[in-house]
């Protein structure tokens, strides 16, 4: 909320030398606060909500009358697939649902976007298959808790019926999804995971807590065994997937034993990455008045904790990759470096010239960051190779792809 305020500042200034410069805010923060912007963002002309998208045409024509404020919710109108144009790239997003149903006591979402929704599968489809056409390799399904999917509507698709419908898309290379929630995480989402041959080995499934009072307090519906037999059931369906989770530290009331519990989740889940945050406040959920805040000099030292935790975890993880072969979807040539030049040294300038890119980047199935170097033709944006893994980091794998035409199989043996 404050960088949005920072923002507003600078675009004020753009606002000086161009009156006829509109400004407008949308989103979780322009629904809950929207006439708290309007009176402290001067120069903001209008702020509409995250279910308001759909009347943008109609609230800009409005603009002449003054300061426009829309945040009341609507309904999303699913009857039709909305024209889309997306930039060229290799990955393209598809919103599956809005809004949530969960009303976890720590999140604003529910009370800003409203109750889940789902998209008809018919249109997820269409939209999937037309990005496909356009050249987009991969599909990122969207929703706050995607693996709900169609449990509100009659005769619709489970998350997994989608998965297996989409996987049959023609030209489909890879299909990815966020974010999972473990109460609704079932054998058909794993086992669809584990069967369909473009959806990625890779889960984020966030856990937010190893304390049982905690997760109880966050209202979040499953216990810390509950999760832990989601996380065997992936790992035992899903040979060699990579699980992520969130976690959040110094929740209100978070004991010692909870937090322990915490960095016991961690160590039996073996995350690959977590997104991990300390406990804040956020405005008009039950959270924020909960007794039992923590002290900001507690949630650090246990943030820094868990947080060297994770590092040791991941960095254990990555070389156990070192030696084995994935298979790497092209983004592009990695930027390189420039090289210092040494005093009393030569220099040598073909190092700098090279004609054809030789080192590249791109992800794995698993989601993990791979450079690469190449011997041979540079490979095009969106070609998928298969690269011996090297060398590893927290964040990197590293490694050289393997000559066209030679098969995994062949060099594994």
């Amino acid at each position: 909320e404050q960088k949005v305020f920072s923002q507003l500042g600078r675009l004020r200034k753009l606002k000086i030398k161009n009156p006829d410069l509109k400004i407008g805010v949308c989103g979780c923060f322009a629904t809950r606060d929207g006439a708290s912007i309007a009176s402290k963002g001067a120069g903001v002309d209008l702020v509409f909500g995250t279910q308001n998208i759909s009347k943008l045409p109609e609230l800009l024509g409005s603009l002449e009358a003054g300061l426009v404020c829309d945040t009341a919710p609507v309904e999303p109108d699913f009857t039709e697939l909305a024209p889309i144009q997306r930039q060229d790239g290799l990955s393209a997003y598809v919103s599956i649902a809005r809004g949530c149903d969960n009303y976890c006591s720590f999140c604003v979402v529910p009370h800003t976007r409203g109750p889940e929704w789902s998209k008809p599968s018919n249109l997820i489809v269409d939209e999937s298959e037309a990005a496909v056409r356009e050249g987009f390799r991969e599909i990122n399904l969207l929703g706050q808790n995607v693996n709900s999917y169609g449990k509100k509507i009659e005769n619709e698709l489970s998350f997994g019926g989608l998965l297996r419908r989409l996987d049959r898309i023609d030209g489909l290379k890879r299909l990815r999804f966020m974010t999972a929630h473990p109460q609704v995480c079932d054998e058909n989402m794993i086992d669809a995971m584990a069967e369909c041959e473009s959806v990625c080995e890779h889960l984020h499934l966030p856990v937010q807590s190893g304390g049982n009072d905690v997760l109880r307090r966050m209202e979040r519906g499953y216990t810390v065994d509950e999760y832990l037999s989601k996380v065997a059931m992936f790992k035992d369906r899903v040979p060699g997937g990579t699980l992520t989770s969130d976690v959040i530290i110094g929740f209100p009331g978070e004991s010692e034993k909870d937090f322990e519990g915490t960095l016991e989740v961690m160590k039996e889940a073996r995350f690959d990455n977590i997104y991990m945050f300390k406990y804040s406040p956020r405005p008009g959920t039950p959270a924020e008045s909960m007794e039992g805040q923590l002290p900001e000099e507690v949630a650090s030292d246990r943030f820094q904790t868990a947080h060297q935790l994770q590092r040791e975890i991941s960095e254990s993880l990555h070389r156990e990759l070192e030696g084995s072969i994935v298979e790497v979807m092209v983004e592009g040539p990695l930027a390189e470096k420039p090289r210092k030049q040494v005093e009393d040294a030569p220099f040598v300038e073909p190092l700098l010239q090279i004609s054809v890119p030789k080192r590249f980047v791109g992800r794995s199935r698993g989601n993990h960051r791979v450079q690469f170097h190449v011997e041979g033709p540079a490979p095009r944006g969106g070609e998928l190779v298969d690269v011996t893994v090297l060398r590893s980091s927290i964040n990197n794998l590293g490694g050289v792809a393997l000559p066209v035409g030679v098969a995994m199989e062949e060099t594994a043996t």
